[in-house]
């Protein structure tokens, strides 16, 4: 709740002091305090200029001292080496809300990080707080307020916006449809990204938040607060910084870290946040959860009046996993008996032939009807024609379309008006609020996919917990870590396999050996055939150098394998230092899986699972999640990848112990959780066979 109290005195101030006001006015020249009296903000504002200077016929203070009140809000706006002391100025005033315009702090140089931490220190136990600095600040719509220095367009709905960049703010019109609350967290030196969502969380007249994010700090407090707000509303993510260059791109205009983009990918799905594509995107999405209230199903039907339209429809909602609808016979037999005999109608709807021989606008109206009412239907994408102006087209079905969509509130109805004078007849078909007009069939598709994903999945997804396990020996594993840990971070091979088998994961018995000799002794000790591997901690994928020899049958061909081995792997990496081998009995058959984990300076552990062996990088049949895991989460990683199927009995094989393969992730997520000292940790391959799982290979990276 503090949070809460501290964001409400940023959205909703009824005196604000503006420190840094400019005495030019007019167009081009940002003044903030002009374009605050030009939005019909109702509350006080006193300019400061140590001019004291009268601008636009206001009094003006040299000081925030002489400012007669202490007001909700300071907004400063001067270059950065004066910030310093009008926060301080700020703080002697005893005003505990503070929006910092310039830029040239943490998203600058050296000298701009120092003083962003000044910035700090000076709040530090006051009372007071920051939004930015490097922001546009705040927006609220619904009183006709903002603290930017640029006008934009008012057209106020139920969104909200946590941004870390201005523009996403300026251009919301195009993103998200208008807009209701926002908070451009700029450097978040203070308040940051978590705490603004946590606000529009809980804001009862928001119905959907929009997030802009480069990079997160609090990658934890993060995944709890969405989780939580899923379940209410539309979570959207807009996260850029996906490449490498715009993840060093986002590193430099905001000052965090982009991180890496599967992570947040990993992230999103477990906190029920659905990912924007694009710009294009964010828009007819916001426009989609803000005009239909629900969708219970992926069943489409289609009323086109072209047939290849309608194929072009069907085509984009299978690319969306929306299924087509299986219309009732009671459906087909309306649709067919006003149409010509020659028509076949089926789902797409064709209706163009029936229009011309029985007056268009009724037969629009009469299959829209049926094909909404039909019980396999919950959704209806309707393609019109806009080839002629609305005042001039006898076949304007814009109201018959409104009408049959308010019948059947239950079921959106989706619009892609064909044409080029689809701009005219948008706001004809929207007016209502309960129609949207898509630019194609694909962004229609897509809308209606993300829509049903939210009711019918993330909205009532069931609350799952962590699962344990109490066969594990976590103090023998702490000894190990402790054993190989030095001054740096450390890779370890052999040692891996015997962690796993302390976490109940079970691990094939390996045998190091520094010389033929004891390769030989423990080769027979094993018993043949067996596999050999290099030991090398420079080396992580052995079969790439040589370093792997497997179904050695006996001594005499063991004995010409290790040197061999040894020989080749000195060619291939000759700066790798090598410490032997290791002899593991040959376990051929299963499928190769590959199952990690790796640890994110924001979210903690990232479990990764896929498709192992040699081929894991090439393929990258993976899924990932943060640790720790539920057993829900742990098969749906499995279930997201291709290697589900091989694992489910592909073809006839032998289905995979699937169960099996899931506690591993587990028990892995648990073993990462408790040893922050494991960096990276690889099993590859995992064998699954119908009796369960063997690991074979490991390593992992240590550091303190």
């Amino acid at each position: 709740m503090e949070t809460i109290r501290r964001l409400k005195g940023y959205l909703e101030p009824e005196s604000i002091t503006i420190i840094g006001v400019s005495t030019r006015t007019g167009t081009g020249t940002f003044n903030i305090f002009e374009v605050m009296l030009n939005s019909n903000y109702i509350g006080r504002i006193y300019p400061v200029n140590p001019k004291g200077t009268d601008i636009l016929g206001h009094k003006t203070y040299k000081s925030v001292a002489e400012v007669p009140e202490i007001t909700d809000l300071a907004i400063i706006s001067i270059p950065r080496e004066a910030v310093l002391g009008a926060v301080k100025d700020c703080v002697t005033k005893g005003i505990k809300s503070v929006v910092i315009i310039t830029q040239g702090f943490a998203d600058a140089d050296a000298a701009g990080q120092t003083m962003q931490q000044e910035l700090l220190h000076a709040i530090r136990g006051t009372g007071t707080s920051i939004i930015g600095p490097n922001t546009l600040g705040v927006v609220n719509l619904r009183n006709d307020y903002y603290t930017s220095f640029v006008n934009f367009i008012k057209q106020a709905n139920d969104t909200a916006v946590v941004c870390q960049s201005g523009i996403f703010i300026a251009a919301s019109l195009d993103l998200t449809a208008g807009l209701g609350l926002c908070i451009d967290v700029g450097n978040a030196c203070d308040i940051g990204f978590n705490d603004a969502l946590e606000y529009f969380a809980q804001d009862a007249q928001t119905r959907v938040v929009n997030m802009h994010m480069e990079g997160i700090h609090g990658g934890c407090r993060f995944m709890e607060i969405a989780a939580l707000a899923s379940r209410r509303k539309p979570l959207l993510c807009y996260k850029t910084g996906r490449s490498e260059a715009g993840a060093r791109a986002a590193g430099s205009h905001s000052g965090s870290l982009a991180g890496e983009d599967h992570v947040f990918g990993a992230v999103f799905r477990q906190c029920g946040v659905i990912r924007v594509q694009d710009v294009e995107d964010m828009h007819y999405l916001n426009k989609t959860f803000l005009t239909y209230p629900g969708m219970s199903g992926r069943r489409i039907g289609v009323v086109t009046i072209s047939g290849g339209a309608g194929i072009a429809t069907i085509d984009a909602c299978s690319d969306q996993g929306l299924e087509v609808a299986d219309l009732t016979n009671e459906t087909l037999k309306i649709l067919n008996d006003v149409s010509p005999d020659w028509m076949n109608v089926n789902n797409p709807a064709d209706i163009w032939p029936a229009g011309m021989s029985r007056g268009y606008l009724p037969i629009v109206e009469l299959s829209l009807e049926t094909v909404l009412s039909d019980p396999n239907v919950d959704a209806c994408i309707c393609i019109n024609g806009g080839y002629q102006d609305p005042e001039d087209n006898v076949l304007d079905a814009s109201d018959i379309i409104k009408e049959v969509a308010r019948r059947h509130m239950d079921k959106p109805l989706a619009v892609w008006v064909a044409g080029p004078s689809r701009e005219k007849y948008r706001p004809l078909l929207e007016s209502s609020g309960n129609v949207v007009v898509y630019p194609s069939p694909d962004r229609a598709a897509r809308s209606l996919a993300m829509l049903c994903q939210y009711h019918t999945e993330i909205k009532n997804r069931s609350v799952t917990s962590p699962e344990t396990f109490t066969d594990i020996n976590t103090p023998d594993v702490a000894v190990i870590i402790k054993q190989h840990l030095d001054a740096g971070p450390v890779t370890v091979n052999e040692p891996v396999l015997e962690m796993l088998s302390l976490y109940g994961i079970p691990a094939i018995t390996s045998r190091k050996a520094a010389n033929p000799g004891e390769a030989l002794a423990a080769a027979s000790a094993t018993g043949y055939p067996v596999a050999m591997k290099i030991v090398s901690p420079q080396i992580s994928h052995k079969s790439d150098v040589g370093g792997v020899c497997l179904n050695i049958g006996d001594a005499g061909k063991l004995a010409v394998a290790y040197e061999d081995m040894l020989q080749t792997v000195k060619t291939n990496a000759p700066g790798a230092s090598i410490e032997g081998v290791l002899i593991q009995p040959y376990r051929p058959g299963g499928v190769e899986v590959i199952l990690g984990v790796k640890q994110d300076p924001e979210f903690g552990p990232v479990l990764v699972f896929g498709l192992g062996g040699i081929y894991a990088e090439l393929f990258r049949d993976v899924s990932f999640r943060i640790a720790p895991l539920s057993r829900r989460e742990a098969l749906d990683m499995i279930r997201e990848t291709k290697v589900y199927k091989l694992l489910s009995g592909f073809r006839g094989a032998a289905v995979g112990d699937i169960d099996a393969v899931a506690d591993c992730l587990l028990r892995l997520s648990q073993l990462a959780c408790d040893h922050p000292e494991i960096k990276e940790l690889d099993i590859n391959p995992l064998l699954v066979s119908p009796q369960g799982v063997l690991a074979v290979d490991a390593r992992a990276v240590l550091a303190s």
